[in-house]
């Protein structure tokens, strides 16, 4: 039977493990042919994962993926691996911006620097929106596509504070919530320059996670039982792809979409 992103090629950032690796797997699944891209290869001895092994699920099953090890914050890794893809395959169908600094390593405001903003504005918002600017006009050149920006409701957290708020554990940092409250806004602040173009833009928000890192090292005081799998946001992701143009602009929390 035939499948519904069927000779369709997507990038996704940030796919050896995770959430990435979920979604890498999900649009797999629904034919596409994946590139799969992180910092980890099996160089990096990462006992979480690696971009080999993403690749060695999909191929499992009977999915086409091919890997690329990359730094989203480094420009020139940027170009010469979209090069490299559009080299390879022709086209770029799917570009899946999921790469990010989580938000547990940020840190809380009180004592910090504007540098540790920084950080996380380099990985979380510049290359997303610089990646964009590479992808779209390719897209564009070809009929159209999609753009796909994973976020989180860590955008719209912690809410006021009452007079009783305490420091709470899982806390979402607070530059964290700042770079996806900004991808979030961006979404909305381009889709239509995109839409006149034929590219849809859609935020993605995978709502609770538990990916391996949890597993390997849960947080005192965070109930996971309820958490979404990867591979919820993953055939959210693979869902929308099939008629992107109707979410552009949007925010989509993942759970709606599978339930």
């Amino acid at each position: 039977m035939e499948k519904a992103l069927n000779g369709k090629v997507a990038i996704v950032t940030g796919s050896s493990r995770g959430i990435g690796r979920g979604i890498a797997m999900c649009l797999a699944d629904e034919g596409a042919d994946v590139v799969v891209c992180a910092r980890s290869d099996e160089s990096a001895a990462n006992p979480l994962g690696s971009i080999e092994q993403t690749v060695q699920e999909i191929t499992k099953f009977g999915g086409k993926a091919t890997a690329i090890q990359l730094d989203v914050t480094k420009d020139d890794e940027v170009r010469n691996a979209i090069g490299s893809v559009i080299r390879d395959y022709g086209h770029i169908d799917i570009m899946v911006n999921n790469a990010a600094r989580m938000g547990q390593g940020g840190g809380d405001f009180w004592g910090s620097s504007p540098e540790n903003l920084d950080v996380y504005y380099f990985t979380n918002v510049r290359a997303p929106y610089f990646i964009t600017t590479l992808v779209a006009p390719h897209m564009e050149s070809l009929g159209g596509g999609t753009i796909i920006n994973i976020t989180s409701e860590g955008a719209k957290l912690p809410p006021p504070p009452g007079p009783d708020w305490q420091l709470s554990a899982g806390r979402t940092y607070v530059v964290y919530g700042i770079t996806k409250a900004a991808l979030n806004r961006w979404v909305a602040g381009v889709a239509g320059e995109l839409r006149l173009r034929n590219v849809a833009i859609v935020a993605v928000d995978p709502g609770r996670t538990v990916v391996e890192r949890n597993i390997a090292n849960p947080i005192a005081g965070v109930d996971y039982s309820t958490a979404n799998t990867p591979e919820t946001t993953g055939r959210a992701v693979a869902f929308i792809c099939r008629d992107a143009m109707a979410y552009t602009g949007t925010v989509v929390e993942s759970k709606t979409l599978v339930d």
